[in-house]
C-alpha cells in the first residue's frame, strides 16, 4: 500500500487486482444471462409457431410474442455491447424501453386501460423518444445511421459524398 503526497492511501494495486478478478467473472455472468435470454427467445418462438396451427388465432398473443422477440433481441444486443465496452449502452436502453411500454399496451389493450394510465404510458413514451432523437446518446463510435435500414443509409453516404 502506498501513501500518496496528500497523506492519502493509493488504491492502484487494490483496484488493479479486483478489475483483474472480478471482470472476467462479471464477463461470465454476463454470458449466462444470454445463454438463458436466448433459450427464452427459443421458447417464444417455439410458442408462436404454435400458434400458426391453431384454428382461430389470437392477435394479442401473436404480437404479444413477436414484441417479446423484439424485446429479448434488444436486451441481448444489450449485453453484447457490454461485453464488448462494458458499459452499458443508454440508447438501447432507451429503445428497449420503448419497445418494452409498447408491448404493454398491447397486451392489454388501449380500451382497457384508464384514461390516467394512457397519459402516463404517452408521457413516458414521449420523453424517452425525446431523449432519443435530441439527446445526445449515441457513444461515439457508433454514428446517427447504425439503426437506420441499408437503403437510407447507402442515401446518406451518397449524399455526403456529392456534398
Amino acid at each position: 500500500m502506498r501513501i500518496g503526497p496528500d497523506g492519502a492511501v493509493a488504491h492502484t494495486a487494490v483496484h488493479r487486482v479486483a478489475r483483474r478478478f472480478l471482470e472476467p467473472i462479471q464477463d461470465i455472468l454476463v454470458l449466462g444471462l444470454g445463454v438463458a435470454l436466448f433459450g427464452l427467445m427459443v421458447r417464444a418462438l417455439a410458442a408462436l409457431l404454435q400458434q400458426i396451427f391453431v384454428p382461430t388465432i389470437d392477435f394479442r398473443v401473436v404480437i404479444a410474442e413477436v414484441l417479446f422477440m423484439l424485446v429479448m433481441v434488444e436486451v441481448v444486443r444489450l449485453l453484447i455491447i457490454y461485453l464488448e465496452e462494458h458499459r452499458v449502452a443508454v440508447d438501447f436502453m432507451v429503445e428497449l424501453g420503448i419497445v418494452a411500454t409498447l408491448r404493454e399496451i398491447v397486451l392489454r389493450g388501449v380500451t382497457d386501460l384508464g384514461w390516467q394510465q394512457i397519459m402516463a404510458m404517452t408521457v413516458f413514451l414521449v420523453a424517452l423518444g425525446a431523449l432519443l432523437r435530441f439527446a445526445d446518446l449515441r457513444s461515439p463510435g457508433r454514428s446517427r445511421t447504425d439503426h437506420l435500414p441499408v437503403a437510407e443509409s447507402l442515401t446518406d453516404a451518397v449524399s455526403s459524398r456529392r456534398g
